[in-house]
């Protein structure tokens, strides 16, 4: 006989999740990921009768059959305004929203500040949650760059260590922070490190890879490039950053009453970053030694000694590593290491990657 095959039980009613920021880097893996996990199996046999998730995805500016999959519903809103919103929301009554749209890099921030504060801080997606959906959970990721960056040399940074964002980018997400635990009964707050992985997973992406592709880029070409050696950060993978995201997704509600009603507001917000924090000119000898590539493009020095002009744009904190143990603890599980990073996409054979960022 083959092996024993049984049904899958338990999977509760159905959600509708609403992820924003569909079209963006992290936005289109959450997607993927909801909509995969629809895929369930009875006996022996792989279905898709029985969803767990409605899933929903809001693009901005890209058209939502360039950058939704099969199997979601894609819709476009203005993040910025509370009527677009309010009528998505209105219109598809989600369980849970996963917030990922932002304007993600500091010196376009910089270059338009009016914009990043509209977006990042959320005051639209609050509002229109609050007076149409206010039973829903928000999920918001925000960023390691709503703190300074001065601790002492082996301190992690915590939920509960105070803020001080040094760029426009960490302050809208600061603000964004303080409105939804102002606003909103239902959230939580996912303080994210960089984000690392393999290429998106569709062109439409405006985001061609990330910070291991242009550290890749960097270590294949002749002569030196800067990676600075002030700057740590607890690197994280996206597929964690997807699990710890799916984590909330399934399980807020069900422990709602045990474990989140009785919770501060503060105690909802978590540290989301890998298990090893590495200073940038050590992150790219990691990628070096994981693909067997030279270290001789490695310029290792101060983000102050650099002689490139966008390296000077904007505020960059020095030293945000952060302690990721409270979700870890939850989840039962750590996130990866930069090493089992590289390790897991290698297995996957994702690492064959081209991208150009700055």
């Amino acid at each position: 006989m083959g092996a024993h095959c049984s049904p899958r039980l338990g999977l509760g009613p159905t959600k509708t999740v609403l992820v924003t920021g569909a079209s963006g880097y992290l936005g289109m893996f959450v997607v993927d990921a909801l909509v995969k996990a629809n895929t369930v199996k009875y006996g022996c046999s792989t279905k898709t009768s029985e969803k767990r998730y409605n899933v929903v995805a809001a693009t901005g500016s890209v058209n939502p059959k360039e950058a939704v999959p099969e199997g979601a519903i894609g819709v476009q809103i203005d993040g910025t305004s509370y009527e677009s919103i309010k009528a998505v929301l209105a219109k598809h009554k989600p369980t849970v929203i996963v917030n990922c749209m932002a304007l993600t890099n500091p010196g376009a921030c910089m270059d338009k500040p009016d914009l990043a504060e509209a977006l990042n801080a959320c005051k639209s997606l609050v509002s229109a949650i609050k007076d149409t959906i206010p039973g829903a959970l928000l999920i918001q990721v925000s960023t390691d760059m709503v703190y300074s960056g001065n601790i002492k040399p082996g301190d992690l940074h915590t939920n509960k260590y105070p803020t001080k964002p040094l760029n426009k980018y960490g302050m809208t997400k600061k603000m964004a922070e303080d409105n939804i635990m102002a606003t909103l009964k239902h959230f939580v707050i996912l303080r994210s490190s960089a984000i690392v992985g393999p290429k998106p997973p569709r062109a439409s992406c405006k985001k061609s890879g990330t910070f291991l592709q242009m550290t890749i880029n960097e270590l294949k070409k002749e002569g030196k490039s800067p990676f600075f050696k002030e700057e740590k950060r607890s690197f994280v993978y996206v597929r964690d950053c997807v699990a710890n995201i799916s984590f909330f997704v399934d399980k807020y509600f069900y422990h709602y009453n045990t474990k989140y009603e009785g919770q501060s507001k503060q105690e909802r917000v978590y540290c989301m970053g890998g298990k090893v924090s590495l200073s940038r000119d050590k992150f790219a000898e990691a990628v070096a030694d994981a693909l067997e590539l030279s270290k001789n493009a490695i310029d290792a020095m101060e983000r102050k000694e650099c002689k490139y002009k966008w390296a000077h744009k904007y505020a960059s904190p020095k030293d945000i590593s952060m302690d990721s143990s409270r979700l870890f603890a939850l989840r039962g599980r750590d996130n990866l290491s930069v090493d089992e990073m590289i390790a897991d996409m290698k297995s996957r054979g994702e690492l064959e990657v081209e991208a150009s960022l700055l």
